[in-house]
């Protein structure tokens, strides 16, 4: 009976190494790794090579963690079951001796798997990562080495069987999903580890991948172009008034948008000759889709080496435009130059309620009063969230509701746009019923 414990006291340890060393490996800083790696050291070489290659070491990890563990179980009911049954006959279980000693044994070995097998040697390996890789990392890698075949074997079966549900695997597990960084993050900045304002970024970030063009753009109703050919004084007017440092020029009407000019150009063309022609200095388009992702339009506009680009609809028509400055906003908040008036997109009121502009953002409209406004193509902000509601251009006065229970109040309207509404969010009453915020300023 004790040397049958100790056996499987040894696979409970062994499953313990497994999992403890999934965790160091992975867990150890880059930078120590890398000092050790800069003066050769073997253990540390071992380590990044395992790190260099996730998918092989993380399939050694399950499978050794699977064997030892199928190993513990089939030795503990086989043989430690056995040698109970006759203790627990001697404590008067009769006849249900075999089903007792079996569950006792079941016991033992959870216990044994979670306390040796998991908790403490996951413990000592966040503790001690630096220790703890080293030690295993050569013989993980070698034992990676030798399971070589049987990963690829094991891969091979599994996406034939995965083939029937339309997916495939390599063996490797996302570590975090974005969700689950999402709450690491705002996890962080509660308990101080993380700069609140560093959260707020990285939190923007984790989201910006799903952020489209036409999230982010300047919609047409807001844009302020140059027509091509307009006089010295039209020009300089037009940009001394709108203070842009970038303004799009159009030929006929505002959906040909044929280049933009640079405020710094005219003004050096100005000093220069005296006379002001946009054709000398007008950049070319770029031009865009509405669905583009932000994130890809960012890296579009770094490789073409421009700081506006032009947003189309399907029938390439003006949608907006969309600067640098747009989307570097989106990731760390509003930037103001030394002259810009911060112009107020929503306004809080007494009772809950809040005034948003119908040019406003949905998405910042949901940041600033933490909504769950929908948000989607034509939808991007809320006059064309409430346009979307009403299936027409709401006058004012009407109220429309979204699926949430939110009610959007037109307060200001005309009969091409929506130009202010009163957002009624719901709150929650201590009984977990819900309200509407300021609904007695509905009901009157």
């Amino acid at each position: 009976m004790a040397s049958e414990l100790l056996i499987i006291v040894a696979l409970m340890l062994a499953n313990g190494l497994f999992a403890g060393a999934e965790i160091a490996v992975l867990s150890i800083r880059k930078t120590r790794l890398q000092e050790f790696v800069r003066r050769r050291d073997r253990r540390a070489l071992a380590v990044k090579s395992l790190r260099d290659h996730p998918e092989r070491f993380l399939a050694t990890v399950q499978i050794g963690i699977t064997v030892v563990g199928t190993a513990a179980a089939a030795f503990g009911g086989a043989k430690m079951s056995k040698s109970l049954t006759p203790t627990c006959e001697a404590m008067g279980f009769g006849d249900y001796s075999d089903e007792v000693a079996f569950g006792a044994v079941i016991a033992l070995l959870s216990v044994l798997g979670l306390v040796l097998g998991e908790l403490v040697p996951k413990s000592l390996a966040l503790r001690f990562s630096d220790q703890y890789a080293f030690f295993v990392a050569r013989p993980m890698l070698s034992l990676a080495r030798v399971m070589r075949p049987l990963v690829w074997f094991l891969t091979a079966a599994s996406n034939l069987v995965l083939r029937f549900f339309g997916d495939r695997t390599t063996f490797t597990e996302a570590r975090l999903s974005k969700d689950e960084l999402q709450q690491l993050v705002e996890e962080a900045a509660k308990t101080g580890s993380v700069d609140p304002r560093a959260s707020e970024i990285a939190s923007r970030a984790l989201g910006f991948g799903e952020v489209t063009v036409a999230e982010v753009m300047v919609p047409r109703t807001r844009v302020v172009a140059l027509r091509r050919g307009a006089p010295a004084d039209e020009v300089q007017r037009v940009i001394l008034e709108q203070g842009h440092s970038r303004m799009p020029i159009y030929d006929g009407n505002m959906d040909n948008i044929v280049g933009y000019v640079v405020a710094r150009d005219v003004l050096a063309l100005a000093w220069e000759k005296g006379l002001i022609l946009l054709e000398d200095i007008l950049r070319p388009p770029y031009k865009v889709q509405e669905g583009t992702h932000a994130v890809d339009l960012l890296r579009d506009m770094q490789r073409h080496r421009t700081q506006m680009a032009v947003v189309v609809d399907d029938s390439g028509g003006l949608a907006g435009l969309v600067t640098i400055e747009d989307l570097i906003e989106e990731l760390v908040g509003d930037i103001f130059s030394e002259d810009d008036v911060p112009e107020s997109f929503v306004t809080r009121e007494p009772g809950g309620t809040a005034l948003a502009q119908g040019w406003a953002a949905v998405r910042k409209v949901n940041r600033e009063l933490h909504l769950d406004l929908p948000v989607g193509r034509d939808q991007t902000t809320i006059a064309g969230l409430c346009m979307s509601l009403a299936h027409a251009i709401p006058q004012a006065g009407e109220r429309l509701s979204t699926e949430d229970g939110t009610v959007l109040e037109i307060i200001e309207a005309s009969a091409r746009r929506v130009r202010k509404v009163r957002i009624h969010p719901v709150a929650r009453r201590e009984d977990g019923s819900e309200e509407f915020a300021g609904e007695e300023s509905l009901g009157s």
